[in-house]
């Protein structure tokens, strides 16, 4: 049942294999020990490679093949398999022809004689039912906000091309059914179909089954995998497919697909994605008969499609899966799959050079099964139960304006009324209302209602589809969540509260499963605490990280064969060059203004307007009658589209920050900021607004010219108190004086107005979700590295920059934050990252030296001799004899495409809108360090952007957050140090 293969090897294989079992152990045990997700990207990125090592090698089980595991003797007799996909599945592989066919077994991810089904009285506890009523009920819609509905079509859609089961008529399950349970009476009892069997069982050992589609990654669910439905679909001129008006395949040929299989589960979401490729089918049969006129109808059809299914293939491993699970890590080794570490770029100038994977990627690469026959597995089918992505309720909206235009509940869109939908809205329409909408978050209590009494009359009777998923897993064999969890040797969960990090969760699961080893799989995945970015649980990742790599890696066409020979120079070209988008606006052009500046389709898509939003003329307040309307972009509060869910982000950053400051606070015996922590300098000065603005530049604090007085506080690191020889983000806090007008806040009766600033231009996270999945997590190490730890984290970041740098890569923005040059911040720039209002425009503020003195401090290294405080020494030195003046310069937003207001991690340019000076900052000659000082700046002030005037109300996800965070981080330090928070009235400072 192993079915692992022995060979004799020689010496230096013998020595490499030895190498690499230990480096994959050495990673497993890093992973248990820290988690890769909490490593740096190049630490994180190689303890991925070796987990998938070591899985390969102790996580691939073949289940052998009995003597009626083939397909139906009909659907041989191609002669030309060795060029092309044949619709059995038969002859990917030459020399076992019969692998991954259809009527092959489905293989294990965990060891065979794990997988006996539990008695029959252990086999109901708990009852599906009850399981599905009381942890899975979807009371409240949760979306999941970085993705978009686009994103549950496709995982149906792919797993429709995967997976697939056959069912028997032969003693169906019946679910018990509880005296109060609403299930219907007229359609009691429930009755679920079992997985029909093997038709050659073993005869001893656990069960086995087979699959009813082919184990390849082939696009059979468009394609077909009868001759009947096949030969129907194809239109026999120039390899093109014969499509109806909507894109689909003629709806007769339906009485040719199982009543029961996949057509049973069409719906809107499914028929969108295969209208799609099967239009992208036609044109690449178009192109390819104009490059290659000799080709024939069959020779066109086979290269098309084969060409088709690497784009499919593609779009999954670059675009789909990373937005699924957005880890920077995990999408790094996506990318690292497609095109190796040595990245796009490489492939590009110099072609496959290298035969290994990890060094330039699957396709292209040797076909390899690792000592074991290729099939899906059981395991994997299990994890893909991802049914929580499926909303109840849908909004159909136009892509022109994003009118309404009708509501539907998911019964609507289901197999009978596909056609009646797409006769009712066009494509775009329905892939803008798609690209808009979230799917659910797969979690507990998110289930779809509508699924849970799922009607499929007249074919079958009512299901509880929730229960029905438990009831398949416990069926086939796969081992509860704990078993599961120690088959790939991860920890298992010792009590309901190590589970999960939901205490009402934990009572609940105590409720219903009482023994925590009888928990099933399905509900162990959604309720572990998921890692930062990832839409479902580490566990699942498991088996992604085997059999994502698997599924390529196994097939013929996409590592050997994938070479322009058998794919044509053409073909070749055409996946490198294409991608969800190009496709998207291939086929339905009206999409532009909705993908414009999207960088991942499955991301959620900006919402139209009802007009662009574009510059308008300035009212005659601020230009004169008979100018040119403005280049720049005008204020609206409909620039502002806050993502679903944030608030509850928000509060729950708000609830881990508080957290962290308590341990903090228990470290030092003194509460701190939590960003900012150690302060250089507090300093007096003046704020000098520049008399002759441009009329956009002349707003707000700006308006006229005048002097203020400012309190200004320079700091750096976060959360601890570091040595300044350790490189960290350096802050700058400005407090101007005496600013009266509207006020941002309504409670806010204070007469000042706070910049803040850092020194990168950008915000290392792009919103409050990407904050709370990657920035915590970063924070909470950050808090527990010593000085020589970060030291050391540093030291390896900038080894890895150059390397990366020659890869055509860069580091991520937070740890490109470090291994900035460590110079005297007498000379550094500071920046707003994050825009504000400017009055009746939107703008982003830097603050850069100015004035001669300073000059010889930009990019001046901090000597190592300098100790660990060498920047309020050189600030004390400096301000002891001199004074300084700063600029500060504002940068106008031009439009929301290259200048966003929702994305904080890009970099607006300056060759588009360049930074113009708006005013001088003034600091005197002074003492900018004195115990009194540093008491009154770390103490009692307090610095947030949304104290000011309304005409300068901060803007987009980032500046949402500092607004709740702010407040609170303030008043905890507050409270905990007995400081009374005072807002000044003059800029005096105590010495």
């Amino acid at each position: 049942m192993g079915g692992l293969s022995c060979r004799k090897l020689r010496g230096k294989d013998r020595s490499a294999m030895t190498r690499a079992r230990r480096l994959a152990r050495l990673a497993e045990a890093t992973d248990r020990l820290v988690g890769w997700y909490r490593l740096p990207k190049p630490l994180g990125l190689a303890v991925l490679i070796g987990l998938r090592q070591r899985l390969r090698a102790d996580n691939l089980f073949d289940t052998g093949r009995g003597a009626a595991d083939r397909p139906p003797t009909t659907l041989a007799g191609r002669t030309d398999f060795k060029t092309a996909r044949t619709l059995d599945g038969t002859h990917n592989d030459l020399r076992d022809p019969l692998m991954g066919s259809i009527g092959s077994r489905f293989g294990r991810n965990v060891a065979p004689e794990l997988t006996h089904p539990e008695p029959t009285e252990r086999f109901w506890e708990p009852n599906p039912r009850l399981v599905s009523r009381e942890l899975l009920t979807r009371e409240e819609f949760q979306p999941a906000t970085t993705l978009n509905l686009l994103a549950a079509a496709w995982i149906q859609f792919e797993v429709h091309d995967w997976l697939s089961h056959d069912t028997t008529n032969s003693r169906p399950f019946e679910v018990p059914l509880e005296p109060d349970d609403p299930w219907p009476r007229k359609d009691r009892p429930m009755k679920i179909r079992r997985t029909a069997p093997d038709p050659s069982p073993d005869g001893s050992g656990p069960p086995t089954f087979v699959t009813a589609d082919t184990h390849w990654w082939d696009a059979s669910q468009i394609y077909g995998n009868t001759t009947q439905f096949a030969d129907g679909l194809r239109a026999h001129s120039q390899g093109r497919l014969g499509l109806d008006q909507h894109g689909l395949h003629p709806v007769e040929l339906e009485r040719f697909l199982a009543p029961l299989g996949n057509k049973n589960n069409f719906w809107v979401g499914l028929a969108m994605l295969h209208a799609l490729f099967l239009r992208e089918h036609n044109a690449i049969c178009e192109r390819l008969a104009s490059a290659y006129p000799a080709m024939t109808d069959q020779q066109l059809y086979d290269t098309a499609r084969l060409i088709n299914v690497a784009l499919m293939a593609k779009v999954h491993t670059l675009e789909w899966t990373p937005a699924i699970i957005a880890h920077p890590t995990s999408q790094a080794a996506l990318h690292a799959n497609w095109f190796g570490l040595l990245g796009e770029r490489f492939d590009e100038a110099h072609g496959r050079v290298f035969a290994d994977e990890v060094l330039q990627g699957i396709p292209g690469s040797p076909t390899d099964f690792h000592g074991v026959p290729y099939s899906l597995t059981e395991e994997f089918v299990a994890v893909y139960r991802l049914h929580p992505l499926i909303p109840d309720d849908y909004e159909f909206r136009s892509a022109r304006d994003n009118s309404l235009l009708k509501t539907c509940r998911l019964p609507d869109l289901t197999y009978q009324h596909v056609r009646e939908r797409l006769d009712e809205f066009s494509m775009p329409d329905l892939f803008y209302s798609f690209g808009t909408a979230n799917p659910g978050a797969v979690t507990l209590h998110n289930f779809p209602k509508y699924l849970q009494y799922f009607d499929r009359r007249p074919r079958d009777t009512p299901i509880d589809l929730a229960a029905a998923d438990i009831l398949r897993t416990r069926e086939r064999g796969v081992p509860r969540y704990n078993a599961f969890r120690r088959a790939l040797r991860l920890k298992p969960a010792a009590t309901f509260d190590e589970l999960t990090d939901n205490p009402h969760w934990a009572e609940q699961l105590r409720q219903v499963y009482q023994d925590i080893e009888r928990v099933d799989l399905m509900i162990g995945l959604y309720a572990e605490p998921k890692p930062p970015g990832f839409g479902f649980s580490d566990t699942a990742f498991r088996i992604f990280i085997l059999m994502a790599s698997r599924r390529l890696e196994s097939d013929r066409f996409f590592t050997r064969d994938f070479r322009p020979q058998i794919y044509t120079d053409v073909g070749m070209t055409w996946i490198r060059q294409n991608s969800l988008r190009t496709m998207l606006l291939r086929h339905m052009p009206e999409l532009e203004p909705s993908l414009r500046g999207v960088s991942n389709p499955f991301a959620p898509w900006p919402v139209a307007g009802p007009a662009p939003l574009v510059a308008r003329p300035a009212p005659a307040v601020s230009a004169p009658p008979g100018d040119a309307p403005s280049p720049y972009l005008r204020y609206s509060d409909r620039l502002e589209q806050p993502a679903p869910g944030e608030d509850l982000d928000i509060a729950r950053i708000i609830e881990k920050l508080t957290r962290a400051n308590e341990r903090v606070y228990r470290r030092y015996g003194h509460a701190l900021r939590d960003a900012h922590a150690k302060s250089h300098a507090i300093l007096r000065g003046r704020l000098t607004i520049e008399g002759d603005l441009p009329v956009e530049l002349k707003q707000g604090l700006f308006a006229d010219a005048a002097t203020y007085e400012v309190i200004a506080r320079l700091s750096s690191t976060a959360g601890v108190l570091r040595s300044d020889q350790v490189r960290g983000v350096h802050g700058l806090a400005i407090k101007v004086l005496g600013v009266t007008g509207e006020r941002c806040l309504a409670d806010d009766d204070a007469d000042t107005q706070d910049f803040l600033l850092v020194t990168h231009k950008e915000f290392p996270f792009k919103d409050v979700k990407d904050y709370l999945e990657k920035g915590m997590p970063l924070a909470g190490l950050l808090v527990r590295l010593s000085d020589r730890q970060l030291a050391f984290v540093i030291w390896v970041l900038r080894l890895a920059e150059p390397l990366l740098a020659f890869l055509g890569r860069r580091l991520p923005l937070p740890m490109q934050v470090f291994i900035a040059p460590n110079d005297n911040m007498l000379g550094m720039d500071f920046f707003s990252a994050a825009p504000i209002r400017w009055g009746d425009y939107v703008a982003k503020f830097k603050v850069v030296p100015g004035s001669a003195n300073l000059k010889p401090f930009a990019g001046q290294p901090l000597s190592r001799t300098a100790g660990p405080e060498a920047y309020r020494e050189m600030m004390v030195d400096f301000f002891s004899t001199e004074a300084a003046e700063y600029h500060l310069c504002a940068q106008l937003c031009t439009d929301l495409a290259s200048m966003p207001i929702e994305d904080a991690t890009v970099e607006w340019p300056e060759t588009q809108s360049p930074y113009v000076r708006v005013a001088t900052l003034t600091y005197p000659q002074q003492n900018p360090y004195t115990d009194a000082r540093r008491y009154f700046g770390d103490e009692v002030l307090a610095f947030n952007s949304w104290r000011g005037l309304s005409a300068h109300r901060p803007l987009g996800p980032i500046n949402r957050m500092k607004l709740r965070v702010y407040d609170a981080s303030s008043q905890f330090r507050h409270r905990k140090n007995r400081a009374r928070s005072l807002e000044p009235t003059h800029g005096d400072l105590p010495d």
